[in-house]
């Protein structure tokens, strides 16, 4: 009988010689495309390193824009003191060294520095301070007129309505906007007698005043036209107040002339919005107001070279349709119109979110951004802060790039049902280190982009002085 152990069952029956392995570039490359998504390219801000490639990880919609990424919104999501704020703030300034001009609504204060965390990083790159609005005015406050000549006639008209509207917490019916209309022209011819500015408490006399005229050209009796516009004038003394109530919730930021001491062409501009009441109707106001100015004034057409359209050549591109494009501008040495691009930050953002008449009004920062050279970011902690209406759904819809840091598994998992992510990465977010993000650019996903601070940036961009221990940690550590 033959013993079981001379078969000898753990060596091989035959000896072979195995040649060495010998890869190229390319064979490595099948075995790294699966794990690693595409590069976005070499040029733009660098954020820090893909760490499943780990390689540098850049990103810039304006390079990026036509190369399968169709404009330049993006959302940052992702729970307290995960790295959104310091993401975005040295993302910014490093869009700044590329020729980017940037806005911030920043809502979010520092109680031991007295003021908004954008505060410190917009004076080390401008050297000037923020914009403050402070409920009731005061020293240093600014303030914003709804009614000021340079937001044009239709922009006002709608921009005074949703005022009202969110006043009122219900949209207005046609009656009391017809009436709303006819008092923001008669308030602009009585200040114009005056030789003034009309302001807010005038459209609201004018509502309480109407005149027989407008009333007949209405086909409307006295007494119809003042009952139509008697509930939007209570709204504008409740907000503004009036010459017996100065205790409206606009008073000292909406109510009087514009005093805004900000150079439209400064690198960086800084909302300090922090003393206004988060939540409340004059904070939704206020970015509504601040929005509309931005666009008549910090969103005009302007070249890279700093020069208007109206100074470039006109370049005929097709004689028989009579097609132009701009091109040079000899007197600066520019040989092609090239639209000035800009960035605006909204922190906090589901105050403006989660309001429908607000989003709707921002509708043309987001949907035209392509056209205005824009790039909207908007800062949040969790969708669930956000309400499912239309106008919210399509700002949504509108963000083509989405950065979603760590979240508890609740949130991670209502995150990726209403974004329509992988049903992988709810966990995969729920894991996240501080500092490492998900990103999706279009529909290619990066499961792991690590932010990468310098030493200079960890001072300007450390956020949590007031909670950390600053006798075993310091910004230098974060």
């Amino acid at each position: 009988m033959t013993n079981l152990l001379d078969l000898r069952p753990l060596s091989p029956m035959h000896e072979t010689a195995r040649r060495p392995l010998y890869t190229e570039t390319t064979t490595s490359q099948a075995l790294y495309l699966p794990v690693a998504p595409p590069t976005l390219g070499t040029e733009g801000a660098v954020i820090g390193r893909e760490l499943y490639s780990g390689k540098a990880f850049i990103y810039c919609p304006f390079q990026a824009f036509g190369d399968g990424l169709p404009g330049g919104n993006m959302i940052v999501m992702g729970d307290t003191g995960r790295g959104k704020s310091a993401l975005i703030k040295t993302y910014v300034a490093r869009q700044i060294r590329l020729g980017r001009r940037v806005v911030v609504l920043d809502t979010k204060e520092q109680k031991e520095r007295e003021e908004g965390e954008w505060a410190a990083l917009g004076r080390s790159l401008t050297g000037g301070p923020p914009v403050k609005f402070t409920p009731g005015g005061g020293a240093g406050a600014s303030c914003i007129n709804p009614m000021d000549p340079k937001i044009a006639g239709t922009r006002q008209i709608e921009l005074v309505r949703t005022i009202v509207e969110l006043g009122l917490g219900k949209p207005v019916d046609e009656f009391a906007g017809s009436a709303l209309r006819i008092a923001i022209r008669r308030a602009h011819r009585r200040a114009a007698a005056d030789g003034r500015t009309p302001v807010l408490a005038d459209v609201a006399a004018a509502l309480r005043s109407p005149e027989e005229s407008d009333a007949i050209a209405k086909r409307r009796s006295l007494e119809e036209l003042l009952a139509d516009g008697l509930e939007a004038s209570y709204v504008l003394d409740r907000l503004c107040g009036n010459d017996d109530d100065v205790t409206g919730d606009l008073i000292g930021m909406l109510d009087g002339p514009t005093s805004l001491s900000i150079d439209p062409d400064a690198d960086m501009i800084v909302f300090d919005l922090t003393r206004v009441p988060s939540g409340g109707v004059a904070m939704t106001i206020l970015v509504a107001v601040i929005s509309v100015f931005l666009e008549e004034v910090w969103l005009r057409a302007m070249c890279e070279c700093g020069t208007e359209p109206g100074q470039h050549e006109r370049r005929i591109v097709d004689a028989a349709s009579g097609a132009w494009e701009l091109g040079a501008n000899p007197a600066v040495a520019c040989r092609r119109y090239t639209q000035r691009k800009r960035i605006m930050v909204c922190e906090e953002a589901w105050h403006i979110l989660a309001t429908p008449q607000l989003a709707r009004l921002l509708e043309k920062f987001l949907k035209f951004a392509r056209g205005l050279g824009l790039s909207c970011i908007f800062i949040v902690h969790h969708l669930s802060d956000i309400d499912d209406s239309p106008e919210t759904q399509a700002a949504l819809k509108m963000a083509d790039t989405i950065v979603v840091y760590s979240m508890k598994k609740a949130e991670a998992e209502a995150t990726v049902r209403r974004l329509g992510f992988p049903l992988w990465t709810a966990e995969h977010i729920m894991r996240l280190r501080r500092g490492v993000a998900l990103w999706k650019v279009a529909e290619v996903m990066y499961p792991g982009v690590q932010h990468l601070l310098t030493e200079a940036e960890q001072h300007l961009c450390f956020s949590s002085g007031s909670m950390a221990d600053l006798s075993t940690t310091s910004p230098d550590t974060e």
